[in-house]
């Protein structure tokens, strides 16, 4: 279940950063597309604009050129003006060809100046072959038609501009509608990504408190085990001791008086001394026995109370380390639970032991108040301490 779990996490925040770059990489290349878009749509309108703005310039070029060899009676070099208007006339046709390139012009109206035009320059490549004579009989009429010739054409561009603003305007628009959508998209991104991710820490959230109540649980259970084994150790101990004290003290006791009374019926000096010395040795056995007990569990902690238990630990600790130690103990602390006073006897003696064995020092103070539903105890003492 765990791996379970763990795993739809895992696969979840994969699942969110997918679609998180996804949606990024989709920003990104959809904002590189429209760019181009844009910029290829300015690109070919301004490129139309100049076409439509050449092909208007030479139309009147070649209206200017017609005129003025016209006008002129005598022209000095006519293959100038016929120079000039194969010029003026190629570019033209130049122009016409790169607006025909654009697979969105207006194919009718694009050919139909195309076919316009050539009919003009013919016309003007036509009159450029006149003679003076000619020119003076049918240059006033031909000046006229061209005129109105020429603002056809130019009218005629003027439409093919407006078909091109036109096309240029519905791209625009199909871009901006393009654009729509790809937010539109985005958006549904961003909402699937939220709840995603609302999702992702939901799970989370709940998987966190679960192993935070398992935790508490377990250490609960820690605490209880530990206060178990502490209470069988406690109960282990008492009982040794009361063994200790009990059995193999008074064993040693009795031993002590056999040996008294044997000692007083052996009359010669070397069975006294003998004697003498197995008492002391069985007295000295005696007070390890009964030290030991009460180091495992001081009776008196169990039928006195705690204050006089301490007072006891205070002396035995201060002969044995040479350390001045003072014990004040409130007496209402002989009124607290088993458990309790087991646990502040148990404090007290490691810290005793600490500052014994550690602290160098020469005095040890050690207080023990109730308050309420308290108990506050410090111990000090003037030895070194550390960081």
């Amino acid at each position: 279940m765990k791996f379970g779990r763990s795993s739809l996490l895992a696969a979840a925040l994969v699942a969110l950063l997918v679609v998180i770059g996804v949606a990024t990489s989709a920003v990104a290349r959809s904002a590189r597309t429209a760019q181009g878009r844009v910029l290829a749509l300015n690109q070919a309108r301004m490129q139309s604009d100049d076409v439509l703005d050449a092909i208007r310039s030479n139309v009147y070029l070649i209206g200017i050129l017609t005129r003025d060899y016209l006008l002129d009676a005598e022209p000095a070099d006519v293959n100038q003006f016929l120079t000039q208007f194969n010029s003026l006339r190629s570019q033209t046709e130049k122009s016409l060809l790169t607006l025909a390139l654009d697979m969105d012009s207006p194919r009718d109206s694009l050919d139909q100046l195309r076919r316009g035009f050539s009919d003009y320059s013919d016309v003007t490549a036509a009159v450029l072959r006149w003679s003076p004579e000619e020119k003076r009989q049918r240059g006033a009429e031909m000046l006229r038609v061209r005129l109105a010739r020429r603002q056809e054409i130019l009218a005629l561009a003027g439409q093919i501009e407006q078909l091109v603003v036109a096309n240029f305007d519905r791209q625009r628009d199909e871009i901006t509608k393009e654009d729509q959508q790809l937010r539109a998209s985005l958006e549904w991104i961003n909402a699937v990504a939220l709840l995603l991710g609302l999702g992702i820490s939901a799970i989370t959230l709940a998987h966190t408190s679960r192993l935070e109540r398992q935790s508490q649980m377990a250490e609960s259970e820690l605490r209880r085990l530990s206060g178990q084994l502490r209470m069988t150790q406690e109960q282990e101990r008492k009982h040794l001791s009361r063994e200790l004290h009990d059995q193999v003290g008074q064993t040693l006791t009795a031993l002590r008086l056999e040996l008294g009374t044997v000692e007083r019926s052996v009359t010669n000096a070397e069975g006294s001394l003998r004697l003498a010395n197995a008492k002391r040795t069985v007295e000295q056995v005696l007070r390890s026995i009964r030290d030991i007990a009460m180091l495992l569990r001081p009776s008196m902690l169990d039928d006195l109370g705690l204050t006089p238990a301490l007072a006891w630990l205070g002396r035995e600790m201060s002969r044995s380390s040479g350390i001045e130690i003072q014990m004040q103990v409130d007496e209402n602390a002989n009124a607290l639970p088993d458990a309790h006073r087991t646990c502040l006897y148990r404090i007290i003696q490691e810290g005793l032991t600490n500052a014994t064995l550690h602290s160098g020092a020469r005095h040890v103070h050690v207080t023990l108040r109730t308050k309420g539903g308290w108990v506050d105890g410090d111990i000090v003492d003037d030895g070194r301490g550390f960081d």
